[in-house]
Parts: C-alpha cells; structure tokens; sequence
C-alpha cells in the first residue's frame, strides 16, 4: 500500500510539471499507451482504468482494481518561411514534451464501479527564436490544463455498462512577445501569465450486442477556465513605462465538447479491427480576451475555429496470452482558418501512424508502448490577417510534424 501512494504521488507531481505540446487545435489526444499505439481508436476497446478517460461506460466491465500511469514523449518540430515574399526559414526552438496520465478505478462484485484519471486533455507549447521575424507576434506560448476526473460507472447487464464523471481543469497559460517602441529604434518583451479553474462533466456508453463486436459512445463537454495573472515587461526604456498596459490581467479559456464514438469487432481469432470518430466542438472557441487593470484597451486573440474531427483506424493482434502487437492511422482535420493562422499554434491536417505492443510481465502487471509519427500538412498561408508588422501581414508556409513516444504501466488485481 505504501508503494502504491508513492506511486501516486510521484505521478501526481510528474503530471504538474507537465507542458503538453500542441494537437488538432490546442487539444492533447494522447491518454494512454495502447490508444496511442492504435491511433486513438479505443472508444470499444477497453480492459483497463484507461477507460476513465475514453468512455467510462466500460469501467463495470474490468475486475477488480485497475491501475494506469505513464507519460508520452513528444517531440515537435515546426518550421516557417516568409513572411512572402521572403523565402527565409525559421524552425522553432527544439524540445520535449511529456503529457502524463494516472488512472485508478476499481469494481465491486455488484458491478458498480468507482474511478479517478488526472491527464492533460488541451495545450500547447511553441517558442520561437527570440530574435526572429515573427517575434512581435509570438515568442513564446504555454497553455497547461490538467483534469481531475472522479468518475462511477455500472454495468447494467451484460449488453450494456452506462459511466459518468466530473472534470475539475486547472489551466496555466504564459504568453511573450517582443514588443515595438517604433519611432524609437528599441525593443522590449511582454509576458502575460496568469492561472485559473474550471468545471465540466463526461457521460460513456459501453455496448457488447454480439460476443464479436463492441460499441462505445462518450461525451466529454465544455468547460470554461477564468484565469487570472500578470504581465512583465522587461527592457522597457524608463520614459515609456506609464505607455505600458497594466500589470493585473485576466482572462478565460473555452475548452471544446467533444463526442467520441467507436466500434470493435473480434470475429477473427486473436485480432481486433476498431473504428473511432471524434467530433470537436471547436466552434466555441473564438477568441481569447485579454483585460488589462487600469482601464487599458483589451488586447483579442483572435482564434475563429471550426468545428473538426478526427478518423481513427486500429488493429491489435494478439501473439499470445502476454503478447499484444498494435497499429494504427488517424486523419486529424484542424479548425484553424487561414486568416487567423498565428505561429503561436501553426496548426494543419494532420496524418499520424502508429504501432506498438503490450506485454504482461505477470497476471498483475504489465506494460504497453506506443509510438506515432504525425505529419503536417504543408500549409500556404496567403491572406493573413496577422500581422507581424504595421501592414505586413504574416503570410508564409507552415510545414510541421511530430514524434510521440508512449509508455504505460499497468497494474491489475
């Protein structure tokens, strides 16, 4: 038992120091090795506290007490050039993102089952070189959410297990850019920070109408985040100090509903053919308004989304009793319209393709890898309304891709 509290907390401490790296949107997909290792298609695919966050309809459906924990590796690269007519290329600064997942439910003998999963379902981590063409648009971006989700299920019957929860989001969001003293030939930065919470709920339908197919459905709904913070400026010339904004800000970030829905069939010996669809609600999602104390002009990131979705295909064959090989293809279609493209998120449609394994060390405790290539979408950008200078709009090509890198423990018993 102590172990298993040392564990907990490790993980909780792993997951608050979390910067999740950018998705379809600002949205983070990757919840778990073996959803990353078939490409996300695991809405009716699931034997494990996972669940929690893919459709909490299946938790009635595993025995006893299940453990989930790990993190993915990820490692983004973005590259822009322009702005046109300009054929220079920026890449951003290299990193390494790790989105973090802990989940924890058990069943009782009555099939009522209670749960709690923490991971980063939004963010976003990009940063440019600080001298670079765009910097009066973006330096650097940071959005942390992090979702406390106490969740309780039931397994009606055998045909038909029914979960729900509450999401409690903790959100961070850090913001610099340079900023223009022009007449003056002087620069200084702007960093806008601030932290806040929200609230949300998630309802699962888990359905096994056949012995060979299972069916899942999930809705995850939005939530808004009021974050409160700071702005810093430094390099500031002294003269011009009371032309800055306040040092109080405050804002809100919407996060999207989304809608998960899939289907598993198991009419060929040891393997598994599922589908999944997942539509984001991104259309709530507009813009961002700064305010500033002391009566300053709020400043409006403007964002203008599209609802999106995303098509997942996985395959999981199984070796033997302890061997499980997986694989996988999304089709990921982005919300961002090209007018409000910001190198704060160089967002495009997005191809990924995933494999992986999963291995059983014992009855108890196991282990699942998964790994993903996600390519970009070179994008042209041509009418921006981002401007990255006074009538110089941020037009250029986007060219991004991405590798993730997943790994679960799994306890059991």
């Amino acid at each position: 038992m102590r172990t298993l509290l040392l564990i907990i907390v490790t993980l909780l401490t792993i997951l608050l120091l979390t910067v999740p790296a950018k998705a379809g949107g600002f949205q983070v997909n990757e919840h778990g090795a073996r959803g990353t290792a078939m490409a996300g298609a695991v809405f009716s695919t699931l034997n494990d506290a996972s669940a929690i966050y893919f459709n909490p309809g299946a938790l009635g459906y595993i025995d006893g007490t299940s453990i989930v924990f790990g993190s993915t590796l990820i490692f983004p690269d973005a590259k822009f050039r322009g702005p046109a007519p300009s054929i220079d290329e920026t890449s951003i600064e290299s990193g390494v993102f790790y989105p973090s997942v802990l989940y924890a439910s058990h069943t009782l003998p009555s099939r009522l089952s209670f749960g709690i999963g923490v991971f980063n379902p939004y963010g976003l981590g990009t940063e440019w070189p600080s001298d670079w063409v765009g910097r009066f648009v973006a330096i650097e971006s940071v959005l942390r959410t992090f979702s406390i989700n106490p969740t309780v299920a039931y397994q009606i019957n055998d045909y038909i297990g029914i979960g729900g929860g509450l999401n409690y989001v903790i959100g961070q969001v850090e913001l610099t850019q340079a900023i223009s003293f022009a007449p003056i030939a002087a620069e200084g930065t702007a960093t806008l920070s601030g932290s806040g919470t929200g609230a949300g709920w998630n309802l699962g339908v888990y359905l096994t109408p056949d012995p060979n197919v299972t069916i899942g459905l999930a809705y995850r709904s939005s939530a808004t985040v009021d974050l409160d913070g700071d702005a810093e400026y430094d390099n500031v010339p002294d003269f011009l100090t009371g032309e800055l904004p306040g040092e109080d800000v405050s804002t809100s970030v919407k996060l999207p509903a989304n809608l998960h829905a899939g289907i598993t069939f198991k009419g060929i010996e040891n393997l598994e053919i599922s589908f999944g669809y997942q539509y984001i609600f991104w259309e709530a999602v507009e813009s961002i308004e700064i305010e500033f104390n002391g009566g300053a002009e709020t400043q409006t990131l403007e964002f203008n989304y599209s609802d999106g979705y995303i098509v997942r295909f996985g395959l999981e064959y199984l070796m033997s009793d302890d061997l499980a090989l997986r694989a996988g293809y999304l089709f990921d279609s982005n919300p961002t319209p090209d007018e409000y493209l910001t190198p704060r998120l160089p967002d495009s449609d997005r191809h990924g393709f995933t494999v992986g394994a999963g291995y059983n060390f014992t009855e108890t405790i196991g282990v699942d890898i998964g790994y993903m290539f996600l390519r970009f979408v070179e994008r042209d950008i041509e009418d921006s309304q981002i401007e990255f200078a006074p009538g110089a709009p941020m037009n250029g090509r986007y060219n991004s891709s991405a590798n993730l890198l997943s790994l679960n423990f799994r306890f059991n018993f």
